[in-house]
């Protein structure tokens, strides 16, 4: 009994944080997607949840999402509340390892114009995020380091620089550097020359970085105030500071692309509105509306036919087909399993 309220406990709080983002006249069911909370989520409210609930006449409900543990957590109290979340691609092929996640139903969700590395079997490829070097011109003019061999080379590029305080991104990024093939980056760090190969060549450049710098927020900042003069940054941040007034520059080419997916819990409450919901939150209009509202990139290929995103904006798009294979797709499988260790090698080296 203990337990049981236990879980009703929780249930109930998970949902008494949701909030009502439409509710048709006659609704018919309703379905609780959770997401990364702030900006962000009223971006996707505005222009991808409140059209869903309209076009599939059912009540969406919002709540936010700290990341895997939450999940676990649902489901290890087995309350779970969820129907649908967001998630970080590693997240999402974890927990489809783990066992916790409900099949994707593909007679409901339509692929057209998903790429099919972005397709499995418990998870869906949602929204594309860039990390691209970026450059100020006031320190470069229009010849910044444009791709990593440059941004390691000091003697011709000099300047402060900034790169991302974690493991994620830095060891393919020294790889590149070092003359690997895009293509080839994770075979190479499959192997334990490969890896040794990356950390020596991290090891060349981290004395010379500047900021190591946590969030998205602050490496906006730097850029913006000067603090560095070119940095391994997100996309939709870069852009941010472009529209602030900064003069800076940057490429696709060579820049690190990562995924947020959408999933189902195991257990989740309304599992056929979920799929609904997805399938969407997925289509070519919505994704569209998306990429016009924030400087993200869109999975399906045909919000660039819709109409809604410009040509002229359409080339800003990390996904747009003329940008997509400059890019590197990160890849989790690489950092499952090793994560703690890696990070830990990480943080001993940017610390000396």
């Amino acid at each position: 009994m203990k337990n049981e309220t236990r879980r009703l406990s929780l249930a109930a709080s998970i949902v008494a944080s949701s909030v009502v983002l439409a509710s048709p006249a006659f609704a018919e069911g309703e379905v609780v997607f959770a997401s990364w909370g702030g900006s962000f989520q009223d971006a996707l409210r505005s222009a991808m949840l409140d059209p869903a609930a309209e076009a599939l006449n059912v009540t969406v409900k919002e709540d936010t999402t700290n990341g895997i543990q939450d999940v676990r957590a649902q489901i290890t109290a087995g309350a779970v509340a969820w129907d649908v979340t967001e998630q970080d691609l590693p997240s999402c092929e974890t927990l489809s390892r783990e066992g916790n996640l409900e099949p994707i139903d593909y007679s409901i969700v339509d692929t057209t114009g998903i790429p099919e590395e972005l397709i499995h079997e418990n998870y869906i490829g949602f929204i594309n995020f860039t990390k691209v070097i970026a450059y100020r011109k006031d320190a470069y003019g229009d010849n910044g380091p444009s791709n990593w061999a440059e941004f390691w080379d000091l003697e011709n590029f000099p300047g402060n620089r900034g790169m991302h305080g974690k493991v994620n991104y830095n060891l393919e990024a020294a790889l590149m550097a070092d003359g690997v093939a895009q293509d080839d980056v994770y075979a190479v760090l499959a192997t334990d020359d490969g890896k040794a190969r990356a950390w020596a060549k991290l090891a060349e450049i981290a004395p010379e970085v500047t900021v190591w710098y946590r969030g998205g927020s602050q490496s906006a900042q730097l850029l913006r105030d000067g603090e560095v003069d070119v940095i391994h940054m997100g996309h939709n941040r870069v852009e941010s500071v472009i529209e602030s007034g900064i003069d800076v520059a940057y490429a696709f080419d060579g820049g690190t692309m990562d995924v947020d997916c959408l999933l189902v819990p195991k257990g989740a409450p309304n599992v056929e509105n979920a799929m609904r919901l997805i399938n969407e939150l997925l289509s070519a209009e919505s994704q569209a509306r998306l990429a016009v509202t924030m400087p993200l990139g869109p999975v399906n290929t045909g919000a660039f036919g819709t109409g809604i995103i410009s040509d002229e904006q359409a080339l800003l798009v990390n996904t747009h087909p003329s940008n997509y294979g400059k890019q590197l797709l990160v890849d989790p499988n690489f950092y499952i399993g090793q994560l703690g260790e890696l990070t830990e090698e990480f943080d001993t080296l940017i610390q000396q």
